[in-house]
């Protein structure tokens, strides 16, 4: 009888060391793979704002009535996007705001020419078209300044 005891002492010693080893192991691959994650998706917004940069620079030097479509993708965990400036103007900035666990990253692509628009409706994960097109006066925000529109198609 006392064997029997033995042996089922052992081996419950056993599998406890075992779950204390793995515990750990499986929390710090928890955490790496949501890094990981985060970083996959700051890239890919990254990637998406130089590409929407770079076409807008080229219809921009092309000039009115240049326009293109672009097929561009969409990570997760994309808060918002603001197309010209901070505050939705006219500027030289493509600026995508992406959520992280460490909390909110923005990412901010730069333009040669100006640049105005509305993506708001393509902050969600995916692939969507954009248009991208000049314009010899920005009536949808500033009547008096030539740039180049950005918009879902």
């Amino acid at each position: 009888m006392r064997r029997k005891a033995q042996a089922s002492t052992e081996i419950m010693i056993t599998v406890a060391f075992v779950v204390t080893i793995m515990f750990p192991l499986l929390l710090i691959a928890y955490m790496q793979s949501a890094n990981v994650s985060d970083q996959l998706a700051v890239q890919q917004a990254q990637q998406t704002a130089t590409k929407v940069a770079n076409y807008a620079d080229v219809v921009g030097s092309e000039g009115y009535p240049a326009r293109m479509s672009v097929q561009v993708f969409m990570p997760t965990n994309i808060d918002s996007i603001t197309v010209g400036n901070s505050t939705g103007g006219i500027g030289h900035e493509l600026i995508i705001k992406v959520k992280t666990s460490a909390g909110p990253t923005q990412v901010v692509a730069l333009t040669l020419t100006k640049i105005a628009g509305d993506l708001s409706t393509i902050a969600k994960p995916g692939t969507y078209f954009i248009k991208i097109y000049a314009e010899d006066n920005c009536t949808q925000v500033d009547p008096m300044q030539n740039c180049v529109y950005i918009e879902r198609s």
